[in-house]
């Protein structure tokens, strides 16, 4: 099980990672007058939009790490820890839906298919 807590700290860490540079990039079209063309309410929607999204990968990378400190101890910690997979899972899956030419969006999906891969062998070994 060492292993896959070690490829789940991995992946909580790119996982928080990828927030930061997304919540860091949200502000680079505001700094470059890149979005001219939404309206007022529109780009603050937008901005609230991307900082949720960046903010809950941090968040979700950062619990799934302090999580996966205690697997190994707890057994019950399994479920949060998949609940977590999934929604990353989903995170990813309509990231790439949405926004098929970016390449964050895959960066997301593939992390998230691995969170879930990591939380379902975690969840099967609790089990056990």
């Amino acid at each position: 099980m060492s292993k896959i807590i070690i490829s789940g700290k991995i992946t909580a860490i790119s996982l928080l990672l990828l927030g930061i540079i997304h919540d860091i990039a949200t502000f680079t079209p505001l700094i470059q007058e890149g979005l001219e063309c939404l309206s007022k309410p529109d780009l603050d929607a937008m901005v609230y939009m991307s900082l949720i999204c960046g903010t809950s990968l941090i968040l979700s990378g950062g619990l799934l790490f302090t999580l996966l400190n205690k697997a190994d101890r707890f057994t019950w910690v399994s479920t949060p820890i998949l609940f977590i997979g999934s929604f990353l899972c989903l995170n990813g899956i309509l990231s790439v839906f949405y926004m098929s030419d970016n390449p964050f969006a895959w960066i997301t999906f593939i992390l998230g298919i691995i969170s879930l891969s990591i939380s379902i062998l975690i969840k099967r070994e609790s089990v056990r």
